[in-house]
């Protein structure tokens, strides 16, 4: 897959230092453009996917391809719990906990008729969204599409199942297809033998987030199911 990233937006939780991203501003959530009744019902998850696809130019009227592995899990392990005990469940918390309600809300706010998608694809899911992505914007469905990918560290009972570092960050970007004489990323997938724990890896989003900052002529995006070669070509 051959694209071109315009510009992108990495939000990771100030307390948790990432090596590679040291470079970025740590910056406050910014949700001053939603009406305060309305951020007040927000979780923590929804206003980091809601900041950083508000910072992506176009996206307020560009198709939007939302992903995560486990969507908004503290909202929904409390649903959880609100039904294990006989308590009765707020609809307002089940609407928003769907894992197409980011950028469903996100769509509302900007009222952005246009296409918009929610995958999720386990410690795979960015990869999933670049894929589909890539074929909407090679079979010209769209010229530009944008990708926002959001997580959380998980709940402390679900902790047993984690195999890879729990990170809360997001990181959106404008996708397009590479033109002649343009600096482009390749992304391939390769056989690769990890040698270390993999669960101690940041999640393949953030790999990617720091690959796009950096730069870096060739990195390896793995986790413990498979491996993706990400080149950059500068022309």
């Amino acid at each position: 897959m051959k694209f071109v990233v315009d510009n992108f937006s990495v939000w990771i939780a100030p307390e948790q230092q990432i090596s590679g991203l040291e470079s970025l501003p740590h910056q406050d959530l910014n949700l001053s453009w939603v009406a305060p009744m309305q951020r007040r019902r927000l979780s923590q998850f929804m206003k980091m996917a809601l900041h950083c696809m508000h910072d992506i130019e176009g996206a307020q009227t560009q198709a939007i391809n939302f992903s995560s592995r486990h969507g908004d899990l503290s909202k929904t392990s409390g649903l959880l719990d609100a039904i294990c005990t006989d308590d009765p469940l707020s609809p307002t918390a089940f609407g928003l906990s769907v894992h197409n309600a980011a950028v469903g809300i996100f769509s509302i706010l900007n009222n952005n008729t246009a296409p918009m998608n929610a995958i999720a694809c386990g410690n795979d899911s960015i990869i999933s969204a670049l894929i589909d992505s890539y074929a909407r914007l090679h079979t010209q469905l769209c010229e530009q599409i944008i990708i926002c990918h959001a997580d959380r560290a998980l709940p402390a009972e679900y902790q047993c199942f984690a195999d890879e570092l729990q990170v809360d960050h997001c990181i959106a970007l404008s996708l397009s297809l590479a033109k002649a004489e343009q600096s482009y990323f390749l992304l391939e997938p390769i056989e690769y033998q990890a040698t270390e724990d993999t669960n101690q890896l940041l999640p393949i989003s953030i790999q990617f987030a720091i690959a796009l900052l950096n730069k870096a002529p060739e990195t390896i995006l793995f986790n413990n199911q498979r491996a993706w070669m990400l080149t950059f070509h500068a022309e």
